[in-house]
């Protein structure tokens, strides 16, 4: 008698099964591997007006995004504008909710949250790392798609005016997050943050001449 299984014996033992679908799921993996790294370097060439070169802020790493304006109102409104509760939520764009998450004052330490409904949604809590006041406001991202991220508003005299500038340095974790923020969410930000700036200019200088709030 022939030592030599049959084909149904060793297939029914386990033996010599043959072993397709691990190939299988690897070569599924290496292709949308490659479809998101393609995505990337597509999405890569979406450039942001708002993005500037690497390098303008030592000790911080990630992309620059990077917004601007020039406001008709004195620095002490747009500082009490940014750092009081019921203001910045009233500068809020529609959908775009932000709340103290401790007591006032506004200082080193304060948490913020932030909760995106309308042009995208997404969420995430920030902490104030460094305030000198009426000049600069430093943030950082605790959670959410931008965790580890930081956020900084900067307020400085402009002939007679006051330059407010808003900025995010930032380098979402994972194939996945790096291409939602190429291919759409930076795109989405830009117009959130636009917004964001039209509304404080406009609160701001329609505060213009009259006394600063308590």
């Amino acid at each position: 008698m022939s030592n030599t299984m049959s084909w149904k014996e060793n297939d029914e033992t386990g033996g010599n099964r043959p072993h397709t679908a691990a190939p299988a799921r690897a070569l599924l993996r290496s292709r949308l591997l490659a479809g998101l790294w393609l995505l990337l370097l597509l999405g890569s060439g979406c450039t942001s007006p708002y993005r500037i070169p690497d390098g303008r802020y030592p000790g911080f790493e990630g992309e620059i995004n990077q917004h601007t304006r020039l406001i008709h109102a004195p620095r002490a409104t747009v500082f009490y504008v940014l750092t009081h509760e019921a203001d910045f939520k009233a500068i809020c764009p529609e959908g775009t909710v932000v709340s103290h998450a401790t007591p006032p004052p506004y200082r080193v330490g304060t948490v913020l949250e932030t909760r995106i409904l309308h042009i995208f949604k997404l969420g995430w809590t920030t902490r104030v790392e460094e305030i000198v006041p009426e000049q600069k406001i430093r943030l950082r991202f605790l959670d959410g798609f931008f965790r580890g991220g930081t956020e900084m508003w900067r307020i400085e005299d402009e002939d007679g005016k006051t330059r407010v500038t808003h900025t995010i340095i930032v380098n979402p974790r994972g194939v996945l997050r790096k291409a939602a923020w190429l291919l759409k969410v930076r795109r989405k930000h830009d117009r959130m943050v636009e917004s964001f700036l039209d509304n404080l200019k406009a609160l701001a200088e329609g505060r213009r001449g009259r006394p600063q709030p308590s």
